[in-house]
């Protein structure tokens, strides 16, 4: 059965599977379980298109990009403030320029060998990644040292950018790094979770675009309604569960998450085998 949508005649069951994909991407994007891995899994059960499923990946992230600017629009207008006025406001704790050296690291190698990168999307490397994850954040569970860090220098800046360059490994999720390199550093939980978030809009959007420049043969004008379902899937998934997931984060212990990711890494596994 096809049904008619944006001047396009689509197959129904390419709707119900946009949005299971876009309900999933919308529930994980916001915990350190590693979005990429479960797009994988729901994605092959679905028999959804690779290639479809290749420029969801891409797309769909800018959903995230525009509810982490709702979520921290105020914050975001503090910070470009105190930059521009250079004013020495206690209650801020990092700036542009500190955002601008996190990324140096991770942006030079995404930059230089993004193409090289894509190639690491494989089961072996995504549950080994998954399984590497999960060890950092248990070590960053026993690191809870009673004096925490609440401002950010360049140095740690460089550090955590350095660190999350394990998320370019495809099953470690950038959120996991960013707990485990805040862990490392001393740095306030809930500080370098809105870092890493604020940090991510610059980086998303830069790596996003080009990868759409680099696979853009592979997108159809056919494809567009349902990338657009998918889309508002997951921005309304996003927006309805999103705050609940960065409270979690923030102040609960994450023995939970890390159980969860050692369960997708043994279903991945054993499905894939």
């Amino acid at each position: 059965m096809k049904i008619n949508y944006l001047f396009f005649e689509i197959d129904y069951k390419e709707y119900i599977k946009i949005i299971i994909l876009g309900i999933i991407e919308g529930i994980t994007e916001f915990l350190p379980v590693s979005s990429t891995a479960h797009m994988i899994l729901v994605s092959d059960l679905l028999n959804f298109n690779s290639n479809k499923i290749k420029i969801f990946d891409i797309i769909i992230q800018f959903s995230s990009i525009i509810v982490v600017i709702l979520f921290f629009k105020n914050k975001l207008l503090k910070i470009i403030k105190y930059t521009i006025n250079k004013s020495n406001n206690k209650n801020i704790s990092f700036s542009i320029s500190h955002i601008i050296v996190c990324l140096i690291p991770i942006g030079a190698l995404g930059l230089f060998f993004h193409r090289k990168l894509e190639q690491l999307n494989n089961i072996n490397n995504i549950i080994l990644s998954l399984l590497c994850g999960s060890i950092a954040l248990t070590i960053s569970e026993f690191l809870k040292p009673n004096k925490l860090i609440k401002r950010i220098n360049y140095l740690q800046a460089f550090i955590v950018g350095c660190i999350q360059c394990l998320s370019l490994y495809p099953g470690f999720s950038r959120l996991g790094t960013t707990i485990f390199s805040g862990s490392l550093l001393k740095i306030n939980r809930c500080l370098i979770i809105e870092f890493s978030f604020i940090m991510s809009i610059p980086l998303i959007c830069s790596t996003s675009v080009i990868s759409i420049i680099d696979n853009i043969k592979l997108l159809k004008l056919s494809d567009i309604p349902v990338l657009i379902t998918g889309m508002l899937t997951t921005f309304i998934i996003l927006m309805i569960v999103g705050k609940k997931c960065l409270l979690f984060i923030k102040y609960k212990s994450l023995k939970s998450i890390i159980i969860y990711r050692f369960i997708i890494m043994t279903t991945i596994y054993f499905y894939f085998k």
